[in-house]
């Protein structure tokens, strides 16, 4: 690829970018990239794709090998980590969007999702929660306090995924924690596995929409006062009864 077609895929990020914060509308966007040597249609695949990975979204068409490893380098160094999960999820619904209809395997795409998740699973460590780690040993109060993490992995994107699908809000009781603390509150939830991982004894590929749903903290507890745990079903049902 030459030195100009690179140069015009980094103008389109960031043209794309403007366009995505409505600093420049789609039309004016794409006037701007056409005036720089690219077709309209490719302008208009460029912008709609940077719109897609920052919604983690799919994007229907297909940008070349270097815009795409380009926009997730980018999104990732502006827009940190958390940026870069939403633009793997549109990558990943891409690659099988496109595999799905075209019947062909689109090796590069999946080379640079797995290098850019690979570097996500070992090197950003994510929140753990209580409820999520195993206790190695307890001191006496006033002493450290030594955990691990539970030896199953939290795929991250998987949980990403299933917050895109469900939202905010506990699934179980309706509370939204943004509604309860603003600000503070804003895109915090816990994320529950439908099936106790810890039972199975072997890796598993997760179905974010059927494995995995999002519940406040208090009940998640309660979903994990029995072994096995409760249904989200069993526990609506026990608050129904109590209240």
């Amino acid at each position: 690829m030459g030195k100009n077609t690179r140069n015009q895929i980094q103008t389109a990020f960031e043209i794309a970018k403007k366009v995505y914060l409505n600093e420049v509308s789609v039309s004016e966007g794409a006037n701007q990239l056409e005036q720089i040597g690219l077709k309209r249609s490719s302008s208009l695949d460029y912008i709609y794709a940077y719109s897609k990975m920052m919604q983690g979204k799919l994007y229907t068409r297909t940008i070349n090998a270097y815009a795409t490893n380009y926009y997730l380098h980018e999104i990732f160094k502006q827009q940190g980590a958390q940026g870069l999960r939403s633009a793997l999820l549109s990558l990943k619904a891409h690659i099988e969007y496109y595999e799905n209809t075209s019947g062909a395997s689109v090796i590069k795409g999946r080379e640079i999702y797995d290098m850019y998740f690979n570097y996500i699973k070992d090197n950003l460590v994510a929140t753990v929660y209580p409820d999520e780690v195993e206790l190695k040993k307890e001191y006496s109060e006033g002493l450290t306090r030594q955990v691990i993490v539970n030896s199953y992995e939290r795929n991250q994107l998987a949980r990403q995924e299933c917050i895109e699908h469900y939202g905010f809000t506990c699934q179980v009781c309706d509370f939204n924690f943004k509604n309860a603390y603003g600000e503070l509150g804003q895109d915090f939830i816990h994320v529950h596995h439908v099936i106790d991982i810890a039972t199975i004894g072997k890796k598993y590929t997760v179905d974010p929409k059927k494995d995995l749903i999002p519940v406040c903290p208090n009940c998640h507890a309660m979903l994990h006062k029995r072994k096995p745990a409760y249904t989200v079903s069993e526990l609506k049902n026990i608050m129904r009864s109590v209240n």
